[in-house]
């Protein structure tokens, strides 16, 4: 890691209208309109000062300017926030406005030096659209479904079922249109077709794993296993011994991941055989479902990273 403070960072707290900018180089304050002149002359300081640029995840503000900027050649990394306040609260800042919230990120970027994003593939970009809103849509039809069992009233049902007809055409509709996106990417269409191979993973979780996790195939099993949130953690201090617990990383993923890990441990026999053995050891049912989730998943990134189908990993294992 490089003497931090060398780093060239500016931090920038991203909102609908405006950008908050901190530079830790010359310790500029600024505040720009989120638009296109403003974002040229955004970038032209940025490569002037050889920044990288620090940002915060802000539920898709971000993605334009992420997007500019880097066909501009310039370095991004987009942050959890609960990673910056976590690492204000460290620092005794416990003031928050758009101001100090561009220069607490342009600290935490020089301190911690943050991963880079890799470029924005527009592909990936509209597949991970449309898997999200289809987990919308499936959520929704759940929620009408119990609405439904609830009302005994004849026509508030009938009302119910004609929404949940509506949704079930779109939801048709968006696993067409995941399948377009993937068949029209070569690339897409390899990845889906070794994910595709193990029994548990459907059409629906190989969109959601192609556009949600790109890095799968690209860690380790350790890591990657954490980037889901399903390594348990470490929590001791000193002769206490706590119990290890997953948490955090991408809940989406982790979500589509256990409806296809219940199929495997039904369907794919070597899922099924480590499910059953955790279970005649007396572990409980949910942390054995866990355990299986984070074997599916690190077998699903050894496969990705051989190239390799399921049935020639296991006998390549």
């Amino acid at each position: 890691m490089k003497d931090s403070s060398s780093i060239s960072v500016v931090g920038i707290d991203v909102s609908k209208d405006s950008l908050d900018l901190f530079h830790t180089i010359n310790g500029q304050q600024q505040k720009i309109a989120y638009q296109q002149d403003s974002l040229k002359l955004l970038a032209r300081q940025i490569i002037k000062l050889n920044a990288t640029v620090v940002m915060e995840a802000t539920g898709g503000y971000e993605k334009k300017l992420v997007k500019y900027l880097q066909s501009q050649g310039i370095a991004c990394a987009v942050v959890n926030p609960k990673l910056i306040r976590d690492f204000a609260r460290a620092c005794g800042k416990l003031e928050k406005n758009d101001a100090i919230d561009a220069r607490i990120i342009a600290s935490f970027g020089q301190m911690m030096q943050p991963r880079t994003m890799g470029k924005i593939d527009q592909n990936r970009e509209k597949l991970k659209l449309l898997a999200t809103r289809r987990e919308q849509v499936q959520s929704m039809i759940n929620q009408e479904s119990n609405r439904q069992q609830q009302i005994e009233d004849r026509q508030i049902r009938a009302l119910i079922q004609r929404a949940i007809q509506l949704y079930q055409k779109q939801l048709k509709k968006l696993d067409n249109e995941m399948l377009k996106v993937i068949e029209a990417d070569q690339d897409m269409k390899e990845k889906s077709k070794i994910l595709l191979s193990a029994k548990g993973v459907g059409p629906t979780t190989t969109a959601n794993l192609i556009a949600g996790l790109p890095e799968l195939g690209q860690l380790n099993r350790q890591q990657i296993a954490k980037l889901v949130g399903l390594a348990p953690l470490v929590r001791d201090s000193g002769k206490f011994k706590g119990q290890r617990r997953t948490y955090a990383g991408r809940s989406q993923i982790r979500r589509i991941l256990y409806m296809a890990t219940l199929v495997a441990t039904r369907w794919n026999s070597r899922i099924k055989a480590f499910y059953l053995s955790l279970l005649e050891r007396g572990k409980p049912k949910k942390l054995a479902i866990t355990a299986c989730m984070r074997k599916f998943i690190t077998i699903l990134n050894s496969m990705m990273k051989n190239n390799q189908t399921w049935d020639q990993n296991l006998l390549a294992s």
